[in-house]
């Protein structure tokens, strides 16, 4: 370590912070336990919060980061956490509990009497509910990554066992990150409970959940509807709030979707005085990359352009709308989005604005089984073409077998959370963007399809969806569709997906019943919105397959009732099967 001949010490990240831990009170006596980041000179600021069930000692960095930045930072334990008192339910106090610290630190010496809220994941979702109550003091709001119940997790109206997860780790007063990320631990005891013929959420058991009617909405009621409603604010609610937003996701992040429909409901409800002022951006980033600004995600590594500072942009946004000051550069109109390929941040008016148009390529089908290396086809025109089936077994195990296996490159770029293993709902998710192990795979449970090579650039901005004519046996199905670009390398890189209960394909709607035996065409809309420009001589890939894996198995009860499902998928030229493509400008 060399010894530097300059006499000027560096008094390091922490000077000129004081951090002081505070006891604050809500209105039915119960106390929540605070750290509270401050200048130690100075006049007052504005100060930022966070109501967070991770616990408070992780967020020093935020706190050195926002104070340095010219504002204070109180991070405090969500009821029933950590050291504050109270019982813990996911956000069930969390909007009226917001409310009476946001006024307590509003009445603070060190502060100005202006709040803002940060935070992502949980500490996003619950943003949208403490704006809903629309405290006096609050000025603005930055949730990133914002879950979204039954949008994100339950997706499509699919059971999935993913919340027992995120449940185990925050159990009791401390963090489980590690155990409870660990795919090594859940899989296998999963397995064991499906093949001994127990419910797979039994497994959740071994990790300290004890099953209730509210965890049990995730597998018996997984599609969104008024059985979610305690989860967000009412449309009232939402239309009255009276301060902007600036809310921050990825193309590979698992709360894309949730955080959208956050979004979603605040345009088409919010006045237009306070949307003119609030932001959408959405990046080449992961789930912990909302934070980070990191511009990998798992085996995929974006352009120097995706890396970025958002905690410093954060900060700058805050400033801008609490004390007047510029606006980041980022943000040069309402959307600001990344399209990978051509590594380039680009703006808009609106979400909408990106995508310029569409263009459809219709399923076609050759004679043989359906395989990766046998695949049926994207193409331009319709065409006459042999059936196609999908079979979905609940006793099938050899997903969840797969399953089993880890993914030694693909740690993720959070040290907090465990390594990955080979999973259908991470792959999904867009965590794994460049594992195809399950479009390899298939063994009559999916079908494959791959566009000629292109002879031009092909900029995707926007939510693909997805027509198929089919003729099923069963009055139901769960399906997983995945987009991704294949290079000519023979690299496949994750777009867009879906997950679908099929009898949920309507968001929000009553359930729409398949008819046994008769064909039928089925329209699947709410793919994840991505944006990437492929390469001439690139494929495009769509896989379409049975969901049946760990965290989300065919059966999750194990009753044994359910049989197996087919699916005929049909090539024909006079009703065909399509994939519409949303494009943007080649830029």
């Amino acid at each position: 370590m060399p010894v530097y001949s300059d006499t000027t010490a560096d008094p390091g990240p922490s000077a000129g912070v004081r951090l002081r831990r505070a006891s604050i009170p809500m209105r039915d006596g119960v106390r929540l336990n605070a750290h509270v980041y401050t200048p130690r000179q100075g006049s007052r600021v504005p100060a930022v919060m966070e109501i967070t069930p991770y616990n408070l000692d992780h967020t020093q960095k935020d706190g050195l980061e926002f104070v340095a930045g010219g504002l204070a930072y109180v991070v405090i334990d969500v009821r029933g956490r950590g050291d504050s008192e109270g019982t813990f339910g996911p956000v069930a106090q969390d909007a009226l509990d917001g409310y009476d610290a946001i006024e307590w630190i509003s009445q603070q010496p060190w502060c100005d009497g202006q709040v803002a809220l940060y935070g992502g994941s949980y500490t996003g979702q619950n943003q949208w509910l403490m704006l809903g109550q629309r405290p006096p003091a609050l000025k603005a709001a930055s949730p990133a990554a914002a879950y979204a119940a039954a949008i994100d997790i339950p997706r499509g109206g699919v059971p999935n066992l993913y919340h027992y997860k995120w449940e185990a780790g925050v159990w009791g007063r401390a963090i489980y990150f590690q155990s409870a990320s660990f795919s090594g631990f859940w899989h296998p005891e999963i397995l064991e409970r499906l093949n001994a013929g127990e419910p797979a959420w039994k497994a959740a058991e071994a990790f300290g959940i004890d099953m209730n009617d509210d965890r049990l909405r995730f597998i018996d009621q997984p599609a969104y509807g008024p059985v979610w409603a305690d989860s967000y604010s009412t449309d009232e609610q939402i239309a009255a709030i009276d301060v902007p937003v600036l809310t921050v996701s990825g193309t590979h992040d698992d709360c894309l979707p949730g955080t959208l429909f956050h979004w979603d409901r605040f345009e088409k409800l919010a006045s237009n005085e306070v949307r003119a002022l609030s932001h959408l951006v959405i990046g080449p980033w992961d789930h912990a990359g909302t934070d980070s600004g990191y511009n990998r995600v798992g085996d995929l590594q974006f352009g120097p352009a995706a890396q970025v500072n958002l905690k410093s942009m954060r900060i700058a946004w805050f400033r801008h709308i609490m004390l007047g000051e510029g606006k980041p550069d980022l943000l040069a109109d309402r959307f600001t989005y990344y399209v990978a390929g051509v590594e380039q941040w680009r703006s808009e008016a609106t979400l909408e604005a990106a995508t310029t148009g569409t263009v459809a390529r219709y399923l076609g089908s050759t004679e043989g089984p359906n395989d990766v290396f046998h695949s049926g086809w994207l193409t331009t025109e319709p065409a006459e073409g042999p059936d196609y089936t999908i079979t979905i077994d609940p006793a099938d195990r050899r997903t969840i077998e797969l399953e089993l296996l880890p993914r030694p490159g693909m740690a993720p770029d959070n040290a907090l959370f465990a390594p990955s293993y080979n999973s259908v709902l991470m792959i999904q998710g867009g965590n794994d963007p460049t594992n195809a192990v399950f479009t390899v795979s298939l063994d009559g449970e999916g079908l494959v399809y791959h566009s000629p090579p292109l002879k031009e650039a092909l900029t995707i901005v926007g939510s693909p969806s997805l027509s198929l004519r089919i003729i099923p046996d069963s009055d139901d199905a769960d399906l997983s569709l995945q987009l991704h670009e294949v290079r000519p390398s023979g690299d496949a890189i994750f777009m867009s997906s879906d997950l679908i209960r099929l009898s949920h394909r309507v968001l929000g709607g009553e359930p729409q019943l398949l008819v046994p035996g008769e064909e039928q065409t089925v329209t699947i809309t709410e793919f994840r919105w991505c944006a990437r420009q492929l390469g001439v001589g690139s494929r495009l890939r769509l896989t379409v397959r049975a969901v049946n894996s760990a965290l989300m198995p065919a059966d999750p009860h194990a009753t044994g009732e359910k049989g197996v499902t087919s699916i005929r998928v049909l090539h024909r030229a006079s009703d065909p099967s399509v994939l519409t493509i949303p494009v943007g400008g080649n830029q």
